[in-house]
């Protein structure tokens, strides 16, 4: 899709972009769309995704990110997921490995979003001190609670082990902390939400010869969200700060929301050209960088078509 924004700045940068399925999970409605306008609704079944960046400065170095890596299989008792696949195969299909990845941009730390980042070896994590402060924070919170079931909201989407995990990242020097807006890689925005999905939440602006793109991750749910200014209904942060957030990134993409890839939509499957592996797990190909080719199977594929989203 190119969707050229003409008052946007040319930046030197260009990235292919994949948002990959490694999951699925049936969920209610108005979890992700919002009490109110999504309740009564019954359940749907949404991706669990992340997104591989590939590119950098035109003609220079190529870099290889992960916005987000996934959760490890022992989560898979948790919600009802289905599909789960190891990091190895998702990135396969688009010709690339968990050893490529340099950069794991990580928009928060609930579990399905970095508790499988050990996964890719030779990766450093960028995380939100905030972020990071704030669920230290948390967890001590909940150890003050005399019951596991009133602790169990604090840990609903939270690993206290990947807090351990990332602390032995801060100590080993692999985990690095953004401070607010600061550019990861050339043309990679990281954009801070505080107080907004969680704690430290952040979204990352992606410049390409075709113009910007957000990678959104939880800050942004469903398309919905943001195009209604409709919070979801599971939230561990402050509604209102989300409601500015989505206002801050409409601003910034001139109201074209199809650029946006939200964390968990299945509309994002309809709105780009995409395919469907043998496990049900879809790849969307969002954008290709100049002289990339597409990964799209040779063979015939079932395009998705994704279930309706009232309002979507």
């Amino acid at each position: 899709m190119s969707l050229i924004l003409g008052a946007a700045p040319r930046r030197d940068t260009d990235y292919s972009i994949w948002p990959l399925a490694y999951c699925q999970a049936d969920m209610p409605y108005d979890f992700f769309g919002g009490s109110g306008m999504f309740s009564n609704k019954g359940t749907l079944q949404i991706p669990m995704i992340y997104t591989l960046l590939v590119g950098g400065e035109v003609g220079g170095k190529q870099h290889v990110a992960l916005v987000d890596c996934g959760f490890r299989r022992d989560w898979l008792t948790r919600y009802a997921f289905s599909g789960w696949e190891e990091p190895k195969d998702v990135l396969g299909r688009v010709g690339f490995r968990p050893e490529d990845v340099e950069v794991i941009l990580v928009t928060h730390m609930h579990f399905d979003h970095m508790g499988n980042f050990e996964a890719f070896p030779n990766a450093k994590l960028y995380i939100q001190l905030d972020e990071y402060l704030g669920w230290n924070q948390a967890v001590c919170l909940a150890h003050q609670m005399e019951t596991e079931e009133e602790k169990a909201w604090i840990f609903s989407s939270f690993d206290p082990g990947d807090l351990i995990r990332a602390a032995q990242g801060v100590s080993d020097g692999r985990v690095r902390f953004v401070r607010g807006d600061e550019e990861i890689l050339p043309g990679i925005t990281a954009r801070l939400a505080k107080d907004s999905h969680t704690f430290g939440t952040q979204w990352f602006m992606v410049q390409t010869r075709n113009g910007p793109y957000v990678v959104a991750g939880d800050t942004v749910y469903w398309y919905s969200n943001m195009e209604k200014m409709w919070p979801p209904g599971y939230n561990q942060g402050n509604s209102f700060n989300q409601i500015a957030t989505y206002r801050q990134i409409r601003d910034e993409l001139k109201n074209q929301t199809a650029r946006v890839i939200p964390g968990h939509d299945p509309l994002v499957w309809s709105r780009h050209k995409t395919w469907t592996a043998e496990s049900g797990n879809q790849i969307a190909e969002v954008n290709l960088r100049e002289n990339d080719a597409s990964r799209e199977p040779k063979e015939k594929v079932a395009r998705v078509r994704a279930a309706p989203v009232a309002g979507g």
